[in-house]
């Protein structure tokens, strides 16, 4: 358990609560794949931050019990709607928990255990293929969907600092598939699996470029690849954009809730708590400060995205403050066609629009790759 300072005393003792804080976070459980009813039962048992994730580790592991008797049963449809819940509850219980790494990692070392026992009883179409990419001497862990047909684009799905290729990513992808994309989501450095291997870098495009390249050697006769788009959230909706800079083979860039720069953190006493220690876990340092000086994350340094991109922003999001600013950084870097969707009283990422921004980013893809 981590030393807390003043401030983070204060915020996770008395500001987090159900009407401060976690009901601003529910659309993005739901997109977990956590049921409504269940989030609410499991928030009524918390009376305190320090213990969110081991309740909901707790939750997690009563689902995972009732997914394995639905199975022993033959329930097939059950039992893999129950393990992917049952991940979804680790994944609430991790997000966003910097307090005890141990309990955070144990939680996420379940993720990665239940949702292989889920896909593996997925007999349909879209079903996830595990891919392990080479990356220098390293692999990067990843899920492709791939469709049926031949000769389809590709979304290449990029993470933020906390959500997970088997989570969100997992619903992201199934919208995406359905509209007749192949979809890759991954665990860059610092991210996810990857995070045993390495910390997030400065240049974490060249994670992206490797996906491309893997798809070229393996997969260019069935994928399109003159057709490939970027989708990022939070700190991937600046990473996704920055690739596709980088990358000319990528054709368009999403990017939602994304910060413009690193600046806005410091000095770090004025930071979110949870980025105070989540960006420096990411990155593999012992201060918010070093964390921020070595990735050196700033928009207006990236050369300039030639390609269409769109951008949600928000008016109220907590986590990146003054998202009008961030996103004007944005419009001012694109030279390119660019579309800037802002939502005055959206929540971070557009948590709270998640039922206009999904299906918008999704035909906004679609249409740039002419699909």
């Amino acid at each position: 358990m981590h030393r807390l300072t003043v401030k983070e005393r204060i915020f996770y003792d008395v500001v987090c609560s159900e009407n401060r804080v976690y009901r601003h976070w529910y659309t993005r459980f739901l997109l977990a794949g956590v049921d409504l009813e269940r989030i609410r039962r499991v928030v009524g048992r918390i009376r305190r931050w320090r213990d969110w994730c081991s309740e909901w580790s707790a939750e997690g592991c009563r689902l995972e019990a009732m997914a394995e008797q639905a199975q022993a049963a033959g329930d097939v449809a059950c039992a893999r709607r129950l393990f992917h819940e049952a991940a979804g509850c680790f994944q609430v219980g991790q997000h966003f928990f910097y307090l005890d790494d141990g309990l955070k990692a144990r939680a996420l070392e379940r993720i990665w255990s239940l949702y292989p026992r889920a896909v593996a009883l997925d007999d349909g179409p879209g079903r996830p293929v595990r891919a392990d990419i080479p990356f220098g001497g390293l692999r990067i862990p990843a899920y492709c969907r791939f469709r049926p047909e031949s000769g389809r684009p590709l979304v290449v799905q990029v993470n933020g600092l906390d959500n997970l290729k088997e989570i969100e990513q997992h619903a992201v992808g199934r919208l995406l598939f359905d509209a007749g994309l192949n979809t890759i989501a991954f665990d860059g450095p610092g991210q996810g699996e990857m995070r045993r291997s390495a910390t997030l870098p400065a240049d974490y495009h060249t994670a992206v470029t490797a996906v491309v390249d893997w798809f070229e050697r393996e997969h260019g006769d069935h994928v399109d690849l003159d057709r490939i788009a970027v989708v990022g959230f939070s700190l991937g909706g600046y990473l996704a954009p920055v690739a596709a800079a980088h990358d000319h083979r990528i054709s368009c860039a999403v990017g939602n809730g994304a910060p413009a720069h690193l600046r806005f953190l410091l000095p770090a006493r004025r930071a979110n708590p949870i980025l105070f220690r989540g960006i420096p876990h990411a990155a593999g340092t012992d201060t918010l400060a070093a964390a921020v000086g070595r990735l050196g994350y700033d928009i207006a340094t990236v050369p300039p995205l030639d390609r269409p991109l769109l951008v949600f922003h928000s008016g109220r999001d907590r986590i990146i403050p003054h998202g009008r600013a961030h996103a004007q950084a944005f419009m001012d870097w694109a030279v390119g066609e660019k579309e800037l969707r802002f939502y005055p009283d959206g929540e971070h990422v557009c948590a709270n629009y998640l039922d206009e921004v999904l299906p918008r980013t999704v035909d906004w893809v679609r249409r740039h790759l002419r699909s």
